[in-house]
Order: C-alpha cells, then sequence, then structure tokens
C-alpha cells in the first residue's frame, strides 16, 4: 500500500534547505519516491497559528520502502545538512 510522507520544515538557513533538498531528490527516486506537492506556508485558516514553515508532500510506494529511504547510508550522509537547514517532522499516512 502507498504512503505519503507529509514534512514539515521550518527553516533556519534557506541556502543549506536548498542544498538539502537538491541532494536529497535523486536519492529518493532510487527509493520510488515522488513529489506530490512543496509549499511555502501561508496562513492558517481554522486551529492554532503556525511559524512559518514549508511543506512537502512524498509519495513512497510502501512503508517499508520509506524507512529503507530514511536508513539508507546516502540519506543519513544529509542528516547534519538537514539539521543545519532547519527542524522538520515527518509524518506518514496511509494512502
Amino acid at each position: 500500500m502507498t504512503v505519503l510522507n507529509v514534512a514539515f520544515a521550518e527553516i533556519r538557513d534557506a541556502t543549506k534547505m536548498q542544498e538539502y533538498a537538491e541532494a536529497a531528490a535523486p536519492i529518493m527516486k532510487e527509493y520510488g519516491a515522488e513529489v506530490i506537492v512543496r509549499g511555502n506556508y501561508i496562513k492558517t485558516l481554522l486551529g492554532d497559528q503556525k511559524q512559518s514553515h514549508v511543506t512537502g508532500v512524498f509519495r513512497f510506494p510502501d512503508m517499508d520502502i520509506a524507512e529503507q529511504f530514511y536508513g539508507c547510508s546516502a540519506y543519513a550522509a544529509l542528516i547534519p545538512l538537514r539539521e543545519q537547514a532547519g527542524a522538520m517532522v515527518f509524518n506518514f499516512y496511509e494512502e
């Protein structure tokens, strides 16, 4: 069953975030992930106001593959850059 990875990022360094995204994209592709949407937060209409952030939604073939991606050595090498770029939350949803 496909899963959606909804990622939220509060950006600390826009340049590093761009570097991270560009470096992660080909690795994600190797694991069959596709970008559904990326967008910058504008405002909250209902619920608690959120801090400024970006959101990305990515589809993986299944949860096992998503976990393999996040656990692979190529992605692990990007974690320091990711942490410099911003604070992130990764949520997964069955599709």
